[in-house]
């Protein structure tokens, strides 16, 4: 049995032919692949909506209560030294009876 060497040469050339033709698509899969990653939606904050945040977590430290005027003001109920302010009580009544 003779073999051809020109067989095979078109054979092994063919089979190169084919490993640089998935080569180039696995190149161009993986470039697609990072150009899509690189061009991710993006979203940034104005300055104006970074100072809100900022603001809201200040505003998230602060107490709801504040401890030290609540106690001043059990403290004279208690000894029954707190003045009702009620001229201040009868402005806030009229503000809302005004609107």
């Amino acid at each position: 049995m003779k073999v051809e060497h020109s067989q095979n040469n078109r054979i092994v050339q063919k089979q190169a032919e084919n490993a640089a033709a998935i080569e180039r698509q696995q190149r161009a899969q993986e470039n697609d692949r990072a150009e899509r990653a690189a061009n991710k939606d993006q979203a940034s904050l104005s300055e104006r909506a970074r100072l809100l945040a900022k603001a809201r977590l200040s505003l998230q430290e602060i107490p709801d209560v504040r401890t030290e005027r609540v106690s001043a003001l059990r403290e004279q109920i208690q000894t029954g030294t707190y003045q009702v302010p009620v001229e201040q009580l009868a402005s806030i009544f009229l503000k809302g009876l005004g609107s």
